[in-house]
């Protein structure tokens, strides 16, 4: 059943990102790196796609009753507020720091709202995976920060959805095999050429979803991988603020190599 459900996953997002594509480009286009208007917010095919794929798990009893819920509910809060960000969001402030230092200064940014309500939910989700306060912080980190750490990474073509997949492999590969976790990566494999050569973004939509699912797969890990993620996550969150990843990537040959698998030269 899990296997027809993938293949599910992968078929409906394959035949329906066209028509999502097509639809946003008469309201939602944005300016990318290259400076080419392309169509914005379609990792809005995960929640379209996904979610009904994991009611039909939880039904079938292939996804765990609790956790089939909680994806749910991170798929969607998170969406919204990537949604939001897409839709209403500045780009003059930026990082942390100038996201709430606009904030002390009265000024209410998508970026701030993204961060507030992101981790408020990222909390209450860490209360349902987690038996007692301290492992709930630690789960609550781990979604909210993996979410931003995607956010980070999706500024060049396919970023963020390599990221996912890479990770998920990496976690399939130490026994971390997850449900939730392969029916989005069927339908992030049928997405992603469309966002390697150019023709449209995930956006903050997207690359909320894909750091939040993968974060809440993360708190299924024992407290020593959980805590080892979470201090990586919080130093690459500190160099972040006053560095840029791409610099980085574009510096190293093997990640530049891995980046630059599959994307079209714009």
């Amino acid at each position: 059943m899990l296997s027809v459900l993938v293949v599910l996953a992968f078929g409906a997002s394959y035949y329906l990102l066209p028509a999502l594509a097509e639809m946003a480009q008469a309201r939602l286009m944005h300016f990318n790196y290259a400076n080419q208007e392309v169509p914005v917010g379609l990792g809005m095919l995960f929640i379209i796609v996904v979610i009904p794929l994991i009611l039909i798990g939880i039904l079938f009893q292939k996804i765990n009753l609790l956790f089939g819920f909680l994806a749910v509910l991170t798929i969607l809060a998170f969406g919204i507020v990537g949604f939001i960000d897409d839709t209403l969001g500045s780009r003059e402030a930026r990082g942390f720091r100038g996201h709430f230092r606009a904030l002390l200064q009265g000024q209410l940014t998508t970026g701030a709202l993204k961060a507030i309500f992101g981790g408020l939910i990222a909390l209450l989700l860490g209360f349902f995976t987690a038996e007692h306060g301290l492992i709930v912080i630690i789960n609550g980190l781990l979604i909210a920060l993996m979410a931003n750490f995607a956010n980070l990474l999706d500024v060049r073509p396919g970023r963020t959805g390599k990221f996912y997949i890479l990770s998920t492999a990496l976690l399939f590969f130490f026994g971390e095999s997850n449900p939730v976790s392969l029916i989005l990566l069927a339908s992030v494999l049928a997405y992603l050429p469309w966002d390697l050569h150019g023709q449209v973004m995930m956006g903050d939509i997207g690359s909320n979803i894909l750091g939040s699912v993968l974060g809440l797969v993360v708190t299924q890990l024992p407290v020593i991988s959980k805590l080892v993620i979470l201090f990586s996550l919080v130093g690459l969150h500190y160099y972040a603020e006053r560095k840029s990843f791409t610099l980085v990537i574009e510096n190293n040959r093997f990640l530049n190599y891995l980046d630059l698998i599959g994307r079209k030269k714009l």
